[in-house]
């Protein structure tokens, strides 16, 4: 499943479309350097111009892992802050240089548009989400580099191998033997 867009025209029109714009705040953000970190109240909607974000879980004794990754296109909010008001439970990091349009969630809410866009977030977001806990629970790891690799092309070149491991659930080194053993298969 390639990954679904984030359409504005599917949800407003191109006065309602201007009115929103108006509410953007312009970031531009360097690599390591962060969005949000974990405790945080993120109260906006992030919509990513260029660039390439990770959401990243620390445990306490320190094995990080992936939740998601945000490129071009993209669109996302901390889901469970809005909906339980608790502090955010991961960072959002710039993995590259990054441009974002920034749009307060009470000035989100004053659109009459709001509650299609929400919905279609939503949808989206779910989306995303049922195919990532399918995969995590039905597929080996294999099989979960190779959905990442056809569902997300190129951004294997764009993410770090570590990073990558830590999105899928695996080690660096279980990563690089099932590249290796890719390589084998496709050479032969």
């Amino acid at each position: 499943m390639d990954r679904p867009p984030f359409r504005w025209e599917l949800v407003m029109n191109e006065q309602e479309a201007a009115r929103l714009l108006s509410f953007a705040r312009s970031l531009t953000l360097a690599p390591k350097n962060y969005l949000w970190h974990a405790g945080d109240n993120p109260d906006l909607l992030v919509r990513v111009e260029q660039g390439l974000l990770r959401a990243r879980v620390v445990l306490a004794d320190g094995r990080e892992y992936i939740k998601e990754f945000y490129w071009e296109g993209d669109e996302f909010l901390d889901f469970h802050h809005l909906l339980s008001g608790e502090p955010a439970r991961y960072s959002v990091e710039a993995l590259e240089p990054c441009r974002l349009q920034l749009f307060q969630l009470a000035d989100l809410r004053q659109l009459s548009c709001w509650p299609s866009w929400y919905r279609h977030l939503l949808e989206v977001q779910l989306r995303i989400k049922e195919e990532k806990e399918l995969l995590l629970l039905t597929e080996g790891p294999r099989a979960r580099y190779q959905h990442f690799l056809a569902s997300f092309p190129g951004l294997d070149a764009r993410v770090p191998d570590h990073l990558i491991a830590a999105y899928l659930g695996i080690t660096p080194i279980s990563l690089s033997r099932i590249r290796k053993r890719l390589k084998a298969i496709n050479k032969g």
